[in-house]
């Protein structure tokens, strides 16, 4: 089997999502989660953007591929289902949760009542000599996308009450099943894991995480991903 190597810390989302498929289907893997921003960008050239896993001396991008790799790796434990109608609607559902649950959650960490926490967060990532800046630089260079895509420019409440409106719909596909496509997670369970992961770890947005509180089903769904991927 190749040797396996995740790069990218769990601050984000979407390498959270590849850790737990990782473990779930499991792979043996190293992680190299220590990356500064001059780091990602030498072991990701091509976008700049992590999670990279590299498979050998092949180099892997986009947590959506990388989590087909896996299947490709070790067929055990699928994370799309052999059903052509249920993996259409498990790739629909994981790339909802990357391309717009993400970007509810980035709104309301960029949002001035908790944009100070997501700075002090991410800080650490910074050169020493560029950290005093860490609150300009964030800002505007991640606040001002979450405001070019449209959800960073809602008002506070209204944000809230969007995001919580989308948690009813997980609720809704969530049913009685203990995974959104029944017994067993697939690719769109560990998407929108990892996003949960980033919405409540560490206390930045303690909005989001009252928000999936209130919500006993995706609480129990969440500690059902956990378990499975401990």
């Amino acid at each position: 089997m190749s040797k396996v190597v995740i790069f990218g810390p769990e601050i984000s989302p979407f390498v959270v999502k590849v850790l737990a498929a990782a473990s779930y289907k499991g792979i043996d893997y190293e992680h190299q989660a220590n990356l500064s921003v001059s780091d990602v960008y030498k072991v990701s050239p091509i976008t700049g953007r992590i999670p990279v896993v590299s498979f050998d001396d092949e180099m892997v991008y986009d947590s959506t591929f990388i989590l087909r790799r896996f299947d490709d790796l070790k067929p055990e434990r699928p994370l799309l289902s052999k059903d052509s109608n249920i993996a259409a609607r498990q790739r629909m559902l994981e790339d909802w949760s990357d391309e717009s649950l993400y970007w509810h959650i980035m709104a309301l960490r960029w949002i001035k009542e908790n944009a100070h926490r997501s700075v002090e967060q991410n800080a650490k990532f910074l050169p020493v000599i560029l950290r005093p800046f860490a609150g300009f630089i964030f800002r505007n260079f991640i606040g001002n996308r979450t405001r070019g895509q449209g959800l960073g420019r809602l008002p506070y409440d209204i944000l809230v009450s969007e995001l919580g409106e989308r948690l009813d719909d997980l609720v809704e596909m969530l049913s009685n099943q203990p995974y959104f496509f029944g017994e067993e997670p697939c690719a769109a369970d560990f998407a929108i894991f990892g996003q949960f992961n980033t919405g409540i770890e560490e206390g930045v947005t303690p909005d989001f995480a009252r928000e999936v509180g209130n919500r006993l089903p995706l609480m129990e769904w969440r500690r059902r991903m956990k378990d499975v991927v401990a």
